[in-house]
């Protein structure tokens, strides 16, 4: 009796040091990368916390948001002029086409990014969000419409995409 007494107590011991094991590693996996506050609905936290690395309130997340977006759209700016050049197999034409749209586009974006920063601090949420929100998404659709898989600019444009919805979902959060 006693013999039986004391394996259910090992067993019962051995099943709480397992659980305590598995908690313990749980909660360690979940601690590794905690959440900036900024980026509790960003579908992509781990970018976002990069983004906003530091940031010591929203103000300052914001602004390290749009200025990652500034600096990738002139990262597009000049993988277009410098890179696209040298593809080969599209006609000359399309590809002075793709070099205006994408210039185009991000000259917009800088500007409206450069007015989001204005509205901020001018304290006007609503023109700021209006600003971040004119997604130019241009230099995409044309790299699609003529059918380009050159990977850098691939790459860099669909970077620039994932910066924006960091930037939008920053300037979301409650303050």
């Amino acid at each position: 009796m006693k013999t039986m007494t004391s394996r259910k107590l090992n067993c019962c011991l051995l099943l709480t040091i397992a659980i305590i094991l598995v908690l313990t590693k749980r909660s360690e996996a979940h601690s590794e990368v905690p959440v900036s506050p900024y980026c509790k609905t960003c579908t992509i936290p781990n970018l976002c916390n990069r983004v906003v690395n530091g940031a010591a309130n929203w103000n300052e997340a914001i602004v390290k948001s749009i200025n990652a977006c500034t600096q990738i759209s002139y990262r597009i700016q000049n993988v277009t002029t410098n890179i696209l050049p040298q593809i080969t197999g599209i006609e000359p034409q399309s590809k002075i086409s793709i070099q205006n749209t994408c210039k185009e586009a991000m000259d917009s974006a800088v500007s409206d990014l450069k007015e989001a920063v204005k509205a901020l601090n001018k304290n006007d949420p609503g023109t700021m969000l209006t600003n971040l929100a004119s997604l130019h998404t241009d230099c995409a659709d044309a790299l699609e419409q003529f059918g380009i898989k050159f990977s850098p600019l691939n790459k860099v444009v669909g970077r620039y995409l994932k910066f924006m919805s960091v930037a939008l979902s920053v300037a979301q959060c409650p303050q």
